[in-house]
């Protein structure tokens, strides 16, 4: 399944949520802004493949989780492409 998001009204992201055979899904950002810093995954979260990282033990295991997930990642690289800085803390989102 493949959704069209807007952050901020000026990033547009294309996300893949793909379902796997151990019932996680994984997330890949097809569409995202550039990256114009060179930090490691560990900061800004997104592999070179598109799959955007999620700590080990924390994979979503439906398709509401892996949408609340893929918003907070969003608005996170966001900020960073702008900042450098990945927010950190929890987020919550209604999907």
């Amino acid at each position: 399944m493949t959704r069209t998001y807007f952050v901020d009204g000026q990033d547009r992201y294309v996300i893949d949520y793909r379902p796997q055979s151990d019932g996680i899904f994984k997330m890949f950002a097809l569409d995202h802004p550039d990256n114009p810093h060179d930090d490691p995954v560990s900061v800004h979260h997104l592999y070179s493949s598109g799959e955007i990282c999620v700590a080990a033990g924390h994979e979503p295991r439906t398709i509401d989780r892996a949408k609340a997930i893929a918003c907070t990642w969003m608005q996170g690289f966001s900020r960073y492409v702008r900042t450098g800085t990945f927010p950190s803390g929890t987020k919550r989102f209604n999907v």
